[in-house]
């Protein structure tokens, strides 16, 4: 699980006023599952469009959560970064657009529970020309097994990783863990040359540093503050993803008006992201299409500090109660989101453990649909003395303004007092990380996002005692130990079933108030075809499909 590490998106001035709240709290009180979205997704769901028939000259592209602070592929956990450095460097397996994979710089093999051996391609090489080697491989995974790197919590379980062989290299594990092998398809698996690495130092993967990686595109350049330009890699190894486009530039612009009006011209070709506030206006365009896809994404709540008044388990628990998780889909997220009631988003449930997943999901869906009345009785029976409480979101961002006001308004109903504390985006990203940021704070509104299909990832980045995300040390032993069990465990319906005992025990803690699985929303030139429209393309090489409609 990713969090809010990156600028603002969907910006379009203020914040909603006090008219439009009163709207949305009118609508809200008016108001069969697939493979990967719950069932009352009110938008048809896309994970491609139409494969391209030819090469465009340029691509143009925004990236609506702005400019990446970094490209270096062990800490490009965000939507921008994740974006860049997946369409110049190759991971070792490769997602594909449903979430499946298959190999890609290596094929993967778990000879035992604790040794994953990986058989290096020989036909890859980088930018500049030179082969890459199993020593490549071996130090990409090294550096980014560092603690301080975010990707580092995929390499807790990991002994070592050496070269052991002219094109192989060997991963041994302190303890069995069937997640690592799945992350080699996300940044943390994605390798870069030695060398330059080296060479670069801690100026690697920045505006000054650069990169060098053996993916379908070259870095071109990186102009602060206004475009990152990548170009075609002529030499590139692998044909299925050899790229479209000859060159493709990245745009920054977060305000959603202003993105609304450039795509709409044809000034930009595309965008992933959208903001729920440009969806009416995108619909209507005739420059190009709005598509809706499959996401591992959330919105929720998050518990910041339990030592205020959500000390008293009995006020979270009508929060989880009292927010009307339809009216935020249908009205403040149009329709592109769909009400959630875990930590875990169903669509990233693992496959073939579906149905156990399901299963478990039901009962919360049940105890927390919106119910004003349980809402007010827990509050009177809790030792609420009126103390407000404070709900932190990043200012700027007209959506989650709307989220926050609904919040405060339905809580109001219930008889809490929520003061809402709009953050500047810099020091609402601090605050994912830096608890000196948070003071004060009980609540914080993120949106969060995971790389694989694996309930390990998001729960581990919460729910362990270390974990980075972990706002309030939760630590309970049995939620520690099931998670490693879970871990440890190469079969699926066996990880599902000790999960949902997990899940049990950490969602009645009511850590957080789940409330949206949102879709990914990416809008594209009626002139172009073959992009992928789930969020998987946040790790694929997205842009090198992109190319000419006919």
């Amino acid at each position: 699980m990713f969090r809010h590490l990156r600028p603002s998106r969907g910006r379009s001035g203020v914040v909603a006023g006090l008219g439009s709240i009163v709207a949305l709290s009118v609508l809200a009180a008016c108001s069969g599952q697939s493979e990967s979205t719950p069932s009352n997704t009110s938008r048809k769901l896309t994970s491609t469009t139409a494969r391209a028939t030819g090469d465009i000259d340029q691509l143009t592209w925004n990236l609506s959560a702005g400019e990446p602070d970094v490209i270096d592929p062990a800490n490009a956990a965000t939507y921008s970064g994740g974006t860049v450095v997946d369409n110049l460097c190759d991971p070792l397996i490769r997602v594909r657009a449903d979430y499946s994979t298959e190999p890609n710089l290596a094929s993967l093999k778990q000879v035992s529970p604790t040794r994953l051996v990986m058989s290096i391609r020989d036909d890859v090489t980088f930018w500049d020309g030179s082969k890459l080697t199993a020593e490549d491989v071996a130090y990409s995974l090294n550096r980014s097994a560092d603690p301080s790197r975010i990707v580092g919590f995929v390499f807790e379980k990991v002994k070592s990783i050496k070269v052991t062989g002219p094109a192989e290299v060997t991963v041994d594990f302190k303890q069995p863990d069937e997640l690592f092998a799945k992350e080699m398809g996300a940044i943390a698996g994605v390798v870069v040359q030695k060398k330059f690495a080296q060479a670069a130092g801690k100026k690697f993967g920045t505006a000054a540093g650069g990169l060098m990686c053996s993916g379908p595109f070259e870095l071109k350049s990186w102009k602060s503050g206004d475009s990152i330009t990548m170009t075609r890699n002529d030499h590139y190894w692998n044909d299925d993803y050899r790229a479209r486009p000859a060159t493709v530039k990245f745009t920054f612009i977060s305000d959603s008006t202003a993105l609304t009006q450039a795509l709409d011209a044809g000034e930009i070709d595309g965008a992933y992201e959208i903001s729920p506030t440009a969806i009416p206006a995108l619909e209507k365009s005739s420059t190009g299409t709005l598509r809706f896809g499959p996401s591992t994404q959330g919105l929720a709540l998050d518990v910041a500090r339990t030592d205020g008044p959500l000390k008293d388990a009995r006020l979270r628990q009508a929060l989880q109660v009292l927010v009307d998780r339809d009216a935020l889909a249908k009205v403040v997220y149009k329709g592109a989101a769909t009400p959630s009631y875990t930590h875990l988003t169903p669509t990233t449930w693992e496959r073939g453990g579906r149905a156990i997943y399901q299963k478990a999901y039901d009962r919360f869906v049940k105890e927390r649909a919106h119910d004003e009345a349980a809402a007010k009785r827990l509050v009177g029976e809790s030792s609420y003395d009126g103390t407000k409480i404070v709900v932190a979101y990043e200012g700027g961002n007209q959506t989650y303004g709307q989220v926050a006001q609904l919040v405060q308004q339905q809580a109001k109903q219930a008889g809490l007092e929520i003061e809402l504390r709009p953050m500047q985006s810099l020091e609402f990203s601090q605050a994912q990380y830096d608890a000196s940021k948070r003071g004060g704070v009980d609540l914080m509104l993120n949106s969060s996002f995971n790389g694989v299909q694996d309930p390990v990832e998001p729960t581990g980045f919460v729910y362990l005692p270390t974990s980075v995300y972990n706002y309030t040390n939760y630590d309970n032993p049995e939620v520690t130990k099931l998670i490693s069990q879970i871990r440890a465990s190469f079969d699926v319906k066996e990880r599902a079933r000790l999960f949902v005992k997990a899940q049990d025990i950490y969602e009645r803690d009511n850590g957080g108030i789940p409330l949206l699985s949102t879709n990914t929303v990416s809008f594209l030139n009626k002139n172009l075809t073959g992009a992928v429209t789930s969020f998987a393309y946040w790790s694929m090489p997205s842009m090198a499909l992109i190319g000419s409609a006919g």
